[in-house]
């Protein structure tokens, strides 16, 4: 249920643009509200205090607005009218509609003595209303009253009622004792369904604070405005049990080891106008650990470091981050050992890779598919018919009985074969 709290006092105050200090009017009805707080400490000077339509069952957290002229607490589960003895200034006070029975008559009378600005009282659809000289009693105790139930009281009809007032007490008594007998009598007795009691309206009160939490819930999700669960910031380890890396705020980090073999220096690039008080650094032995608006930025060390002898500083002009961690073992820094590069050799030419014997064979080799149907391709020699179909090679050797001069060409044609088509 909700509760009555400063932001909600401020956001009920929007009329005096959010300030409570001077604050004279505040409507806070319809608020599902249990209790009555906060109001003597943040609104002292209130003047208009509308609270009706709510499930308050006791009057309290008043007693101190001096300056209260009109309270509202209408439809609500008041038993009793206690409580505002202090409040010198109330003029007007509604109590319509709640759960003040004659048992409670007396006492919340003469709770309203004391009030002596009050003009006028509302208490129609509380039970003591039932009891024929409630009006009577009322006006006989109030004589600062001027007007019941919206009704004004007359001079005679005063007269007469402080008259009446020993009777009256005695037929009060007499109606407190019948009262309680009766609800002794019901005691065991299951309340009809629908019946207007105080656990009827909390049970209808809950409902409906219910309904309107699931509709505000709704209008935030289709708007957009939803408040999201707050984020999880990811532990030292992960799931493996190792030292986890990460770097979710994608900020530029330099981690140097080698420029002074004493300390390990890391460097987080973070915004420059970022506030300190933002920056969450941890260092242990084996890694660092900075938190930046609930973003990780973590590091396995390369070697152990000493964490009490750390210097973490800022810089003024980029507001980088710097971290100073001299090591326990100077120069010795864990890690596999640097991998050695290959000596780099001087470029030579490639020699032509010798011929094959195949590709020899494939380059002497000549087609001899068609000779036979060119007619200038066929020999005209009769006494050699088996010469046109016998294989033609060529030799790099030369005609034989010829010998090969130096700078002839290797494939000179050989006389006993026919010239080749150049069309083929």
């Amino acid at each position: 249920m909700p509760q009555l709290t400063e932001e909600l006092i401020r956001k009920r105050s929007e009329h005096n643009e959010g300030v409570i200090s001077d604050l004279e009017e505040i409507a806070l009805h319809q608020q599902e509200l249990e209790k009555i707080e906060n109001l003597e400490a943040c609104c002292r000077h209130i003047k208009i205090l509308l609270l009706q339509n709510n499930i308050i069952p006791k009057m309290e957290g008043l007693n101190k607005l001096k300056e209260l002229e009109y309270l509202n607490l209408a439809l609500n589960n008041i038993s009793m009218i206690e409580g505002i003895e202090g409040c010198e200034s109330l003029n007007k006070l509604d109590m319509t509609v709640n759960f003040v029975g004659v048992e409670e008559l007396e006492e919340s009378i003469y709770n309203l003595k004391a009030n002596i600005m009050l003009a006028d009282l509302y208490l129609s659809g509380n039970p003591c209303e039932d009891w024929s000289g409630f009006r009577e009693y009322t006006v006989a105790h109030l004589p600062q009253l001027k007007q019941l139930d919206g009704k004004l009281i007359l001079p005679n009809e005063r007269i007469k009622a402080r008259q009446n007032l020993p009777r009256l007490q005695q037929d009060l008594e007499v109606a407190v004792q019948a009262s309680i007998a009766k609800k002794a009598a019901e005691a065991g007795i299951p309340v009809s369904e629908g019946a207007y009691t105080k656990e009827s309206r909390n049970e209808m009160y809950l409902e409906m604070a219910a309904q309107k939490e699931e509709k505000d819930k709704n209008e935030r999700r289709r708007m957009g405005t939803e408040p999201k669960e707050p984020r999880q910031i990811p532990g030292i380890y992960n799931a493996r049990g190792d030292i986890r890396q990460c770097n979710e705020g994608k900020y530029d980090f330099n981690i140097d080891d080698t420029t002074d073999p004493t300390k390990i220096i890391f460097e987080l690039g973070v915004p420059k106008y970022l506030e300190t008080g933002a920056l969450d650094v941890d260092v242990n032995p084996m890694y660092v650990r900075c938190v930046v608006k609930e973003k990780v930025t973590q590091l396995k060390l390369p070697g152990e470091v000493k964490p009490d002898a750390c210097k973490v500083q800022r810089s003024r002009t980029t507001g980088h981050l710097r971290i100073e961690m001299p090591l326990v073992e100077p120069g010795r820094v864990r890690g596999p050992a640097a991998r050695q590069e290959p000596e780099l050799q001087p470029l030579q030419a490639e020699r032509p890779p010798a011929p094959g014997p195949a590709k020899a064979a494939a380059k002497a080799a000549v087609s001899v598919q068609g000779i036979y149907k060119d007619p200038r391709r066929v020999s005209k020699s009769s006494d050699k018919p088996k010469a046109l179909l016998r294989e033609v090679k060529t030799t790099r050797g030369g005609t034989s009985g010829r010998p090969r001069r130096g700078g002839e060409d290797d494939d000179d044609d050989d006389d006993e074969i026919p010239p080749l088509d150049p069309r083929t």
